[in-house]
């Protein structure tokens, strides 16, 4: 099983999402870091975690169950953008389709959220995971 498409299929869904797209600068694997924490210009934005995995091969078939985090950064001065691109993000995910090159998807479905302010005290970091299954084609 392939966790690079699963994460390219991740991405493809979230990026072909015209509300979601509105509403963020970009989805990143790996950021470039502002230099002073006052520059903005990268905010708001998600990530695509690692994640986690976890095979349940049979005799007949293989497949995996997939842990996905996405990761909402904003620079707003309230929770609520982060909260309004997360509402997005469910909106894709949470019973989508996700398209994985060389599997076929069985489905998705959020698990939990949250938003917090980070350490620099400027901004705020929300967290979605997403359980995805799917088996090879």
């Amino acid at each position: 099983m392939s966790a690079y498409q699963l994460q390219f299929g991740i991405y493809t869904a979230l990026d072909d999402d015209a509300t979601l797209s509105a509403l963020i600068v970009g989805i990143y694997d790996n950021p470039a870091q502002a230099g002073d924490p006052d520059d903005d210009t990268l905010f708001p934005y998600v990530t695509i975690s690692d994640g986690t995995s976890q095979p349940w091969d049979t005799d007949l078939d293989r497949g995996d169950e997939a842990i996905a985090e996405i990761h909402v950064w904003s620079r707003a001065s309230n929770s609520l953008e982060a909260k309004e691109i997360q509402d997005a993000i469910y909106s894709i995910l949470h019973r989508g389709t996700i398209v994985i090159s060389g599997s076929v998807f069985i489905g998705s479905d959020y698990i939990t959220q949250t938003v917090q302010r980070d350490p620099d005290g400027i901004t705020r970091h929300g967290v979605q995971e997403f359980r995805i299954i799917y088996e090879e084609a």
